[in-house]
């Protein structure tokens, strides 16, 4: 419990830091938030190959969150390293799905993930295929994870399903910040909305078998 306290902590302070500073908690406390939730799921989690997945999905997760922190713009690497954490959940949630599929389901992440590419595509320029690409993956990480939900009905799922469309709607409003424009809540809807998907999905491994 004094973990998940921590964790809800560092995540506050490197919100409030964003808005207020100092710089260096919003330096330390991104990370550090992810950080805890590795150890959450290291020492937490049974042994198993979904926490296997799930926490190497943090661990570039972290390394993303590093990246795209950086005063100079790293947003391809950052890009690439979520990229990658979102294929290693979707390979998590996938190994979990033994039933027949839902086909609405992938019909309405299809839509409104075409969608948010069509809104954001007049000023993607030259990172059209490359976010197009994360919004295709990040969609089919929420698909699998759904279906995984509609099949077992169970805490492990659940946590697995509102981690995973909640990161859809993190990386979302961050998309619209970057493309679109800044506004004011921005940070404090992406942060507290990705904190929040990333706790969930960790928060899944302590049920899994």
């Amino acid at each position: 419990m004094l973990s998940w306290f921590a964790v809800c902590c560092s995540g506050l302070l490197h919100i409030n830091a964003a808005y207020k500073g100092p710089r260096w908690q919003f330096y330390l406390f991104k990370p550090l938030t992810i950080a805890i939730l590795i150890a959450i799921g290291l020492m937490g989690g049974q042994e198993s190959s979904y926490t296997h997945w799930i926490v190497a999905g943090l661990a570039f997760s972290l390394v993303g969150d590093i990246f795209l922190m950086l005063p100079k713009d790293r947003f391809i690497p950052g890009l690439v390293s979520f990229l990658v954490a979102h294929i290693l959940y979707s390979v998590a949630f996938w190994q979990q799905f033994d039933g027949p599929m839902v086909w609405w389901l992938p019909a309405l992440l299809g839509a409104a993930s075409v969608l948010i590419f069509l809104l954001l595509l007049p000023n993607l320029g030259a990172l059209l295929i490359p976010v197009g690409l994360y919004i295709g993956v990040i969609a089919q990480m929420a698909w699998g994870a759904g279906e995984f939900w509609m099949a077992e009905r169970t805490p492990m799922a659940a946590y697995a399903f509102g981690g995973a469309l909640l990161f859809m709607l993190s990386d979302t409003v961050l998309a619209f910040d970057r493309f679109k424009g800044p506004f004011r809540t921005s940070v404090l809807l992406i942060m507290s909305s990705y904190f929040c998907a990333q706790g969930l999905i960790t928060a899944s491994v302590l049920f899994a078998q």
